[in-house]
């Protein structure tokens, strides 16, 4: 009986080393399960605030209308938003909010978008962004297919620490065929697209 209960002891000492390495086992292999996903998520945030801060900072004056073609000032205006959000849809830019635009403008006691033009610069600096596009527009879609060739979008990419223009574009808001005939109007939203390529390639 003696011997029966120094085996019986043996093998639960046995067991209970067996389930406790067992335990330790799990224990460790749970840690470093738990270590490599922390490891991933942190990689991961770090990487996308890394890459946000690494992007250019970008913000669009409301484009303006020129000479006497009839491009109204809510036409300009609604070029300007289909320009802001493809450029918020490359993923390459961060792109300031219209209404941040505005009130810097209002608190500046600006008239108009010709005069906010003029005083781009500054007020990319007061945004804290890296370049400032502004520009003007004439007659698009209402023009006669006669005087298709005055329907255009001038922009300028504005470096706002030198304040100098980095690059000047005329967009031509129509589309012509191989024989120089009028085919099409552009959209608000192929002319955005026109501008992005060409402006900022």
């Amino acid at each position: 009986m003696v011997q029966l209960r120094k085996l019986n002891s043996t093998m639960e000492t046995r067991g209970h080393s067996k389930n406790g390495a067992s335990l330790k086992s799990h224990t460790s292999k749970g840690n470093k399960h738990r270590f490599v996903i922390f490891a991933c998520l942190l990689f991961f945030v770090t990487f996308s605030i890394y890459a946000q801060e690494t992007k250019l900072r970008v913000a669009v004056i409301d484009l303006s209308p020129t000479d006497n073609y009839s491009v109204s000032i809510s036409d300009a205006k609604a070029l300007t938003s289909i320009l802001t959000t493809e450029l918020v849809n490359t993923n390459k830019y961060r792109v300031v909010e219209r209404s941040r635009i505005e009130q810097i403008i209002k608190e500046l006691g600006l008239q108009s978008t010709q005069d906010a033009s003029v005083r781009a610069a500054e007020i990319g600096k007061l945004l804290g962004v890296h370049k400032i596009i502004t520009g003007e527009c004439t007659l698009w879609q209402t023009v006669a297919e006669s005087y298709y060739y005055q329907a255009k979008t001038n922009i300028r990419l504005i470096d706002v620490e030198s304040g100098d223009i980095d690059k000047a574009v005329t967009i031509d808001n129509y589309v012509i065929n191989k024989k120089g005939k009028f085919v099409r109007w552009l959209s608000n939203r192929e002319i955005a697209q026109k501008i992005i390529l060409e402006l900022l390639k």
